[in-house]
């Protein structure tokens, strides 16, 4: 049983097709690295409503009167600081993944609860 070439790596080009020919001859494959929906992911669009998006999540997770209020709660549970949680809600940084998962399963889990808090009140 024979293997498959090795690809050149040096011969990579800025077009979305990489130009090398295999043993029967086809001389195009596609660059999955230069795909259009991967360069739209580094735009300020996708930036902005992911930031919005675990703002909004943060404050299903951490409900409180104020933004003061939510990262006080958030910065405790979290182990980061209250500015941290600030600049969040105010979709000035990003979140780590870490945080971004922690506050999924603490909203998920009180959306979960909420239509048996409603019925005991």
């Amino acid at each position: 049983m024979t293997t498959a070439p090795h690809p050149d790596l040096s011969t990579a080009t800025a077009s979305p097709f990489v130009h090398s020919q295999d043993e029967h001859g086809d001389g195009m494959r596609k660059n999955l690295s230069q795909n259009a929906s991967r360069r739209d992911f580094s735009t300020g669009d996708h930036q902005c409503r992911s930031r919005r998006w675990f703002a909004a999540l943060l404050w299903l997770a951490f409900p409180g009167a104020s933004e003061r209020d939510v990262a006080r709660r958030a910065s405790g549970v979290l182990e980061v600081s209250e500015r941290q949680v600030i600049n969040w809600l105010r979709c000035e940084n990003d979140a780590a993944l870490r945080y971004v998962t922690a506050v999924m399963v603490l909203a998920g889990v009180l959306c979960a609860l909420e239509p048996i808090r409603g019925r005991g009140e």
